[in-house]
C-alpha cells in the first residue's frame, strides 16, 4: 500500500472544521475525515518540533531516542539520536517503498532525511525555505521573488520591532511555501507510479506556525472583527507558574488586546485554509494517478500552538491542551470510514501504523502502538481504557523540566523548578484555575501524582530520584542494575 503522510506544523486541533471549528474553512481535510477515521483524543508525546518529529520517526518517547530540544534553542540543544534507532524511512525503504520527504525536517542538529532513509531536499534547522537555493530557483522559475509587505511585529519594551508574527507574501499564490511543497510531493508520487514502485511520501508544511506569511487572498480571507475571543483569552495567569508570565514578556505581547490578537488569529486561519487547499491538490493527484484505492492518507500535526489562548503565543513551558492535543485523521482503503474514535492515542503511533500497512516487521523496543486494529474495526482502543496520557517537556529557549499526566477529567503538570498545576477538566475545560493548592483537591492531586510516578518508574525517568523525597515522594529504590523499581 502507498502511504501519504501530511503533517502540519504547530496546528491546533480545534482549527479544523471536523474538530468543531465553525469559522475556518477546511473542506479537503474534512472530506478525508468523512471517508476515514477521526481520532478525537490524539496527543503529542512532547509539544516541541524536534522531539515530536523524532518520536514519529522512531516510535519512541524523547527520553528514549535522545532528541529533547530544538536545535535553535541555544546551548541546551545540540544532539542527534542517542544511540542507534530504526527509523520509519529506513524500515519502509527496506520493504521496497520509495520514501520521499518534502518540506520541514527539523530533527536533531545535523541529522538529515537521507540519514533516516528518505529521499528529498534537506532544509537544515527550523528550515523555513525563504533562503534555500531550491526554493529560490522555484521562485525564479515563475518570475517571482520572496518579498513581504504589511509585516506585523511583536514589540520590545522600548517599542522597537521584536519578532515578525505575520506578513503578506508579495508574489503569486503559487509562490507560497505550501504550494511549493505540494508541487514537490506531486512530482514524487508521479515519479514513483511511473517506476511502478509503492511510495511513502511525507509532506511537512511549515505552517500554520507563525510567522503567518500568506498570499494576499488568504491574508484577507477572514475578518478579524468577526472573531470571538477564546474562552480562556482573559486568563491573567494568577496562580500559574511565573515562567508563563515570563514567556508572555519574552514574546513582546504583554498588554495585547483581543483586537490585536484577532488579526493574528485571522492570519492563522488563512494559513490553515491555504494548507487545506494544497491537501485538496494532493488528494486529487491520487485520483488522477489512479492510486487512491491503494493509498493510505494520514493528516496530523507535530503539536499544537497557543495562538492567543491564555494570552500566550507559540509553545513553551505551558502544557495546556492547545499545545498537547493534535488532529489525527486516517483514511485507509478497505478499512473503516466515516467513524470517530475515542481512543487515547499519540501522533507517534503513526510510526508502527505505517509499518503495518507497508508490510514491515515492527521493532520490539518502541513505545508507540499501531492503530491498524482500530482502523479495521477490530478494537476500540490499542491501550487500556484507563491508561492516562503522559507527556514530557524539557524546555524551549531555556531549560525547564516538566512532566504531565492527563486523564479524561483531570490534568496534572509537574513543574520541576516551580509549583505544580492541577486542572479539573470537567468543571474547568479551558484550564483557567490551577487547583493544585486547593485542599478540596488534595486527594485528586495525590492520585494524579501516583499516576505520574508510575509512568516515571516505568520509563526510568532520570528526573524522579531528585524529587522522590518531596513532591514525588514514593517508596522507590534503585536496584544494582540502576533500574528504578517500586517497593
Amino acid at each position: 500500500m502507498n502511504i501519504l503522510l501530511i503533517q502540519a506544523d504547530q496546528q491546533r486541533r480545534d482549527h479544523i472544521g471536523v474538530y468543531g471549528n465553525g469559522v475556518v474553512r477546511t473542506p479537503a481535510v474534512d472530506r478525508l475525515a468523512g471517508e476515514g477515521v477521526v481520532f478525537d483524543h490524539a496527543f503529542t508525546p512532547c509539544p516541541l518540533c524536534a522531539p515530536a518529529r523524532a518520536s514519529l520517526l522512531t516510535g519512541k518517547r524523547p527520553m528514549k531516542h535522545g532528541i529533547l530540544f530544538n536545535v535553535e534553542s541555544g546551548s541546551v540543544a545540540g544532539r542527534d539520536f542517542a544511540g542507534a534507532h530504526a527509523t520509519l524511512g529506513d524500515l519502509v525503504t527496506g520493504r521496497g517503498h520509495r520514501a520521499i520527504h518534502c518540506g520541514k525536517w527539523h530533527v536533531g542538529t545535523s541529522l538529515s532525511p537521507a540519514e533516516c532513509g528518505f529521499e528529498g531536499i534537506y532544509y537544515p534547522g527550523y528550515g523555513y525555505p525563504d533562503k534555500h537555493p531550491h526554493y529560490r530557483a522555484y521562485l525564479e522559475g515563475m518570475g517571482a521573488e520572496f518579498r513581504l509587505k504589511d509585516e506585523v511585529y511583536s514589540r520590545r519594551p522600548d517599542g522597537s520591532d521584536k519578532y515578525c508574527l505575520s506578513a503578506i507574501l508579495d508574489a503569486p499564490e503559487e509562490a507560497a511555501e505550501p504550494c511549493y511543497l505540494v508541487t514537490q510531493a506531486i512530482e514524487a508520487m508521479r515519479s514513483a507510479v511511473r517506476e511502478g514502485k509503492p511510495f511513502f511520501v511525507r509532506v511537512d508544511f511549515w505552517g500554520p506556525h507563525a510567522p503567518y506569511i500568506l498570499p494576499e487572498r488568504y491574508a484577507r480571507m477572514y475578518d478579524p472583527d468577526a472573531l470571538e475571543p477564546w474562552p480562556n483569552f482573559d486568563d491573567d495567569l494568577a496562580g500559574k507558574p511565573e515562567i508563563q508570565r515570563a514567556y508572555r514578556r519574552y514574546w513582546g505581547l504583554e498588554g495585547s488586546t483581543w483586537r490585536d490578537w484577532s488579526r493574528l488569529v485571522a492570519m492563522c486561519y488563512g494559513y490553515v485554509t491555504l494548507i487545506d487547499d494544497q491537501v485538496a491538490r494532493l488528494v486529487s493527484t491520487l485520483d488522477e494517478l489512479g492510486v487512491a484505492g491503494d493509498t493510505a492518507v494520514f493528516h496530523t500535526s507535530d503539536h499544537g500552538g497557543m495562538v492567543g489562548a491564555h494570552t500566550l503565543e507559540d509553545k513553551g513551558p505551558y502544557l495546556y491542551d492547545e499545545v498537547i492535543r493534535v488532529p489525527l485523521i486516517a483514511r485507509v482503503p478497505g478499512m473503516s470510514g466515516g467513524l470517530r474514535s475515542d481512543a487515547a492515542v499519540y501522533n507517534m503511533d503513526l510510526m508502527p501504523t505505517v509499518l503495518d500497512l507497508a508490510g514491515c516487521e515492527l521493532p520490539g523496543d518502541i513505545d508507540a502502538l499501531s492503530l491498524v486494529p482500530i482502523l479495521r474495526g477490530e478494537s476500540e482502543s490499542v491501550r487500556p481504557p484507563d491508561e492516562p496520557i503522559c507527556v514530557e517537556f524539557h524546555g524551549h529557549q531555556t531549560p525547564y523540566e516538566q512532566r504531565l499526566v492527563r486523564t479524561r477529567n483531570a490534568k496534572y503538570v509537574f513543574n520541576a523548578p516551580e509549583s505544580d498545576e492541577l486542572y479539573d477538566l470537567e468543571r474547568d475545560p479551558h484550564e483557567l484555575h490551577n487547583v493544585a493548592g486547593d485542599p478540596a483537591y488534595a486527594g485528586a492531586l495525590e492520585e494524579m501524582r501516583q499516576l505520574l510516578r508510575q509512568h516515571m518508574i516505568d520509563s526510568r525517568d532520570p528526573l524522579l530520584p531528585f524529587f522522590e523525597g518531596s513532591r514525588l515522594a514514593s517508596p522507590v529504590r534503585h536496584s544494582p542494575t540502576g533500574r528504578i523499581e517500586a517497593l
